[in-house]
Formats: structure tokens, C-alpha cells, sequence
């Protein structure tokens, strides 16, 4: 009987251990839920966007996220999207040590990263439960950027959205009403 207990707790505590990180908020949650644990919404570039910067082992200290920044975004004051971005050096330590992919896989789907995972330069795209993920990982003047984009359908597309109308905006100037 002290087996079986015994197998049960560690199989629990190995199932805990993978679990996803718990965001603080979810999708359509407004911003003013996080201004008390980790202050007010900071402006972007477009006036309907904001975005709060965490430290991932803030909000995910059971997960091993060290060097990851958690980026909640705010569309007109609503949680639209969720990034996990690597916080890299000069000498790209933080992506060299696999952190994100491996929570990535883990979490999301295995995927296909070659015989060399560190080499591995692309992204892949996971549709879950009307969640849309994105792992990217590409390299911009010997630097990686590598992150994870979590979204819905709806607020993706929304997103774009306000991102099209900027970039026409950029293009020819604001739009009359």
C-alpha cells in the first residue's frame, strides 16, 4: 500500500511539473486585474495597444523560465495576446540553454528541430482548443529572437487588424472620417 501511495505522489508531482504556466489573466480579462501585482499598462506605438513586462518566474516560478519575459498585451484594455520572450545576451546565452523550446514542446507539441536543436531556426504553429501559438526562433544580426506568441482566433485577428490599419496609416497617412 506505501508503493502505491508512494508512486501516486511522485507521479502527481512529475504531472504538476509540466503543467503550463498559469497567466494571472485570461483572454478579454481587463488590464486593471494586474495594475495592483505588477503596475498600470505602458502605451505602444498604436493608441489602442498597451502591454504589461514581467519576469516569467514571477508568474511561473514552478517552471524553470529564467531569462523570459512575459509580455501581456492589451488591446483597448483587454487581454489579446500573451508573449514568452527570451531575454538573450550578446553571446545569445539564454536561447543557447533551449528554455523555450523545451517549455514550448513540452507544452504545446513536439516538433521537428533537426539533429542540432540550437541550430534550429524557423517557427511552428500550434492550434489548440481556440488557442493560436506561435514559437518562433530566427536570428537578426547574429542575434536570437526567440519567443512565444498565445492568442485566440478572435483577438489574433483583431490584433492584425489594428496592425493593417497602422501599416496603411504609415503608408498614406490617417484616414479621413
Amino acid at each position: 500500500m506505501k508503493k502505491i501511495i508512494l508512486i501516486l505522489f511522485i507521479s502527481l508531482i512529475s504531472i504538476s511539473a509540466n503543467a503550463a504556466c498559469k497567466f494571472d489573466l485570461d483572454f478579454g480579462d481587463d488590464a486593471s486585474k494586474l495594475a495592483d501585482k505588477y503596475g498600470p499598462p505602458m502605451p505602444e506605438m498604436f493608441e489602442e495597444l498597451s502591454f504589461i513586462p514581467v519576469p516569467a518566474d514571477e508568474v511561473c516560478p514552478n517552471q524553470n523560465l529564467k531569462d523570459i519575459a512575459i509580455e501581456y498585451r492589451f488591446l483597448n484594455e483587454k487581454l489579446a495576446a500573451i508573449n514568452l520572450i527570451v531575454l538573450n545576451d550578446e553571446k545569445n546565452s539564454a536561447s543557447e540553454k533551449l528554455t523555450l523550446m523545451k517549455y514550448a514542446k513540452r507544452v504545446y507539441g513536439d516538433f521537428d528541430t533537426g539533429q542540432n536543436p540550437k541550430a534550429y531556426v524557423g517557427f511552428e504553429v500550434f492550434e489548440k482548443n481556440n488557442y493560436y501559438v506561435v514559437y518562433q526562433k530566427l536570428v537578426e544580426d547574429k542575434m536570437i529572437n526567440e519567443q512565444l506568441y498565445i492568442s485566440t482566433d478572435e483577438y489574433d485577428e483583431l490584433l492584425g487588424e489594428v496592425y493593417k490599419k497602422a501599416e496603411e496609416e504609415m503608408d498614406t497617412g490617417p484616414k479621413e472620417n
